[in-house]
């Protein structure tokens, strides 16, 4: 938590990604442990032609942001800051086939500095749309291969701490549009194995949300 001294009066803002996005590089049903705290992530990967309303919220939202600092902190120069990269850029995504795209990286944390447990993202899909997936149905997209299509609602939001400054992006709800499972061709099925499927279970659902209109 940020001390009193550091703390910038700026609310986080909503913003939602269009259908066109991919994701890459996800993490959203198994967290990243790779190192602490473990973290639900996704790349978002916007084609250029769909990403210029979202560059000028963030861009805008950066502003404020230095803008707020300023007024704060009027004996600081830029050099006195540690700020970190954004977590938005332009650039080529040849994975995708992209020359030219806006670049999100989000990520969440598990748990909070006081060591309590977050939730994961709320997800849905063209099934389960307006019902959140639960945690059984959630498995399907354990492995999310780069390419799938999903809206992605994300909270934007501002740190000034001993880590550094900077903006965060969170995934906050998932919507799947079209699913490309990771190693596509490498399924039981694919080896010709059949077998019997397990029944589902019910699972602990995950609470909805009103925050974002997909």
């Amino acid at each position: 938590m940020a001390s009193q001294e550091n703390f910038i009066d700026l609310k986080p803002i909503q913003i939602m990604t269009p259908e066109q996005s991919m994701l890459s590089y996800s993490w959203l049903v198994t967290p990243d442990d790779k190192y602490p705290p473990a973290r639900w992530k996704t790349d978002v990967i916007i084609p250029a032609e769909y990403a210029l309303d979202i560059e000028k919220t963030l861009d805008a939202y950066w502003k404020a942001f230095t803008d707020k600092l300023k007024a704060a902190f009027p004996e600081k120069t830029k050099d006195d800051y540690k700020f970190n990269d954004l977590p938005w850029k332009w650039g080529e995504y040849p994975d995708l086939g992209l020359d030219n795209a806006f670049i999100l990286k989000t990520n969440k944390k598990t748990e909070g500095p006081d060591g309590r447990k977050k939730p994961a993202p709320i997800m849905f899909d063209r099934d389960s749309y307006p019902t959140p997936l639960n945690d059984d149905q959630k498995q399907k997209y354990d492995k999310i291969g780069p390419g799938t299509t999903a809206q992605v609602g994300i909270y934007v939001s501002q740190y000034h701490m001993g880590v550094g400054t900077g903006i965060r992006l969170t995934p906050a709800a998932i919507n799947i549009k079209n699913f490309k499972p990771f190693g596509k061709g490498q399924s039981v099925e694919s080896w010709g194995f059949t077998g019997e499927k397990k029944a589902a279970t019910p699972g602990v659902g995950t609470p909805s949300t009103e925050d974002f209109d997909f």
